[in-house]
């Protein structure tokens, strides 16, 4: 719980013990509203944390197919030229 909810709380409980029963039903209510505000933005904050979480996996994966790619493409380039370079070999002959 944050400070805000904290002292309503806390005023809520100091209430009841002193028998201001006016002020609890006036406390009681904004202690919980703050509680539940305050819960929901910390499940928020969780479910960002794991979609931020899946896009950084999502990323290395792409970079990962990516250099995988690449490394395809170069050998695809090698076998090009040493084929090129065969050919012209057995031309020359």
């Amino acid at each position: 719980m944050k400070s805000t909810s904290k002292i309503f709380w806390i005023a809520t409980a100091v209430s009841v013990i002193t028998g201001l029963w006016p002020v609890t039903l006036i406390c009681l209510p904004i202690a919980i509203y703050f509680t539940n505000k305050e819960s929901l933005n910390s499940q928020d904050t969780q479910r960002q944390k794991v979609e931020r979480k899946k896009a950084e996996e999502l990323k290395r994966q792409r970079e990962a197919e990516r250099r995988e790619i690449d490394m395809v493409r170069k050998s695809n380039d090698i076998l090009l030229h040493l084929i090129q370079d065969e050919h012209r070999e057995e031309g020359d002959r």
